[in-house]
């Protein structure tokens, strides 16, 4: 499965709340951000998104894939009732724009790097 495939899976994974269907595509170890991280960092970082904002909404505009590396284009959309990306709730709606891109080999995600306008 190539870089494309992968993170369309994960959309489809997040959008149907099947997050743990996801991770199959998550290698034991990788990058993200720079930083290693295993398979459970991922878990509990996409449980602390769907704590801090339970009607989370992504929605892909743009996919671009080149080699091992595929790059989204998204807005993310929700309710912010707790603690999200280090932030305090705020119990208002949002809505703001980010890039998310995967490195995948052998099917699985080995490096990840996101941004995303202000929050």
């Amino acid at each position: 499965m190539g870089p494309g495939d992968v993170h369309q899976v994960l959309a489809e994974s997040r959008r149907d709340g099947r997050w743990e269907d996801g991770l199959r595509y998550v290698a034991d170890e990788s990058l993200d951000q720079g930083r290693r991280v295993t398979r459970d960092d991922w878990r509990r970082k996409w449980a602390g998104m769907m704590a801090g904002c339970p009607d989370l909404e992504i929605t892909v505009e743009h996919t671009v894939v080149d080699g091992e590396w595929a790059a989204n284009r998204c807005t993310m959309r929700g309710t912010h009732t707790g603690e999200l990306f280090g932030r305090p709730p705020t119990g208002e709606r949002f809505e703001f724009r980010g890039i998310d891109m995967i490195r995948v080999r052998d099917g699985q995600i080995v490096e990840h790097w996101g941004f995303a306008e202000g929050f």
